[in-house]
C-alpha cells in the first residue's frame, strides 16, 4: 500500500510538472499588458509573400496577384479581398476592402450613391521585410479607435460600441436579462390564502 501511495503522488507530481510547462510555454505568447501592437489591439500575422514583383504594385496602388491568391488559398471570401492599397511609410501598406451589404445594394442610377453607403474599411497590413512581405490582418477594434466618433457622433468609445456597432448584441442581452427577471418575480411571487 506504501509503494501505490508513492506512485499516486510521483504521478501527480509529475502532472503539476507537465501542466506548469505547458503553462510557461502558453504564456509566453500572452502579450504585454497595453500592447498597442499585440494581436487582440492591432494586428495578427497571417503570413509571408515573396517580394518580387508585389512591392512595385504595391507602391503604385494596387493589389499584387500573389496576394489576392495567397488570401483566396487561405479561405477568405471575394469581398474580403482587398480593393485599394494605400502606402503609409516606405515598405508599410494599408489594404482596404469594401464590405458586402445586401441593403446597400439599389439601383445608384437612380437614386444617386447612398450617403451611408458602405466606404472601404481598413483590414490588412502589409509590411515589407527584406525580399519578404508580412501581411497582417487587423483587428476589429482599430475601426471603432479610427471611425467610431465620425459614425456615430458619440464622444465615448464605449458607449458607441455597444450602442451602434453591438447594437443586436445588447438588445438581445438585455432581452435575455428582462426575461430572467420577470420569471424571478413570477416564481417568487406570492399567493393568496386558499380557501378551505
Amino acid at each position: 500500500m506504501g509503494e501505490g501511495m508513492k506512485q499516486i503522488s510521483v504521478g501527480a507530481l509529475l502532472f503539476v510538472l507537465v501542466l506548469g510547462a505547458l503553462f510557461i510555454y502558453v504564456a509566453e505568447d500572452i502579450p504585454d499588458f497595453g500592447d498597442p501592437n499585440s494581436a487582440p489591439n492591432r494586428y495578427t500575422w497571417l503570413f509571408t509573400l515573396d517580394a518580387d514583383g508585389s512591392v512595385d504594385a504595391l507602391a503604385q496602388g494596387t493589389v499584387p496577384e500573389a496576394l489576392v491568391d495567397a488570401l483566396t488559398d487561405r479561405g477568405f471570401r471575394d469581398y474580403e479581398l482587398p480593393a485599394t492599397v494605400k502606402g503609409l511609410a516606405a515598405g508599410e501598406w494599408d489594404a482596404y476592402i469594401i464590405p458586402k451589404e445586401t441593403y446597400y445594394n439599389i439601383p445608384t442610377a437612380k437614386f444617386g450613391t447612398a450617403p451611408d453607403a458602405p466606404k472601404e474599411q481598413k483590414y490588412f497590413y502589409i509590411k515589407q521585410e527584406g525580399d519578404n512581405l508580412e501581411v497582417y490582418r487587423y483587428a476589429p477594434i482599430i475601426r471603432y479607435i479610427e471611425e467610431g466618433m465620425h459614425e456615430t457622433e458619440v464622444p465615448n468609445m464605449v458607449t458607441y460600441i455597444l450602442a451602434d456597432y453591438r447594437g443586436f448584441d445588447t438588445l438581445g442581452e438585455v432581452t435575455v436579462i428582462f426575461t430572467a427577471g420577470i420569471s424571478v418575480i413570477l416564481l417568487l411571487r406570492r399567493r393568496g390564502k386558499q380557501p378551505t
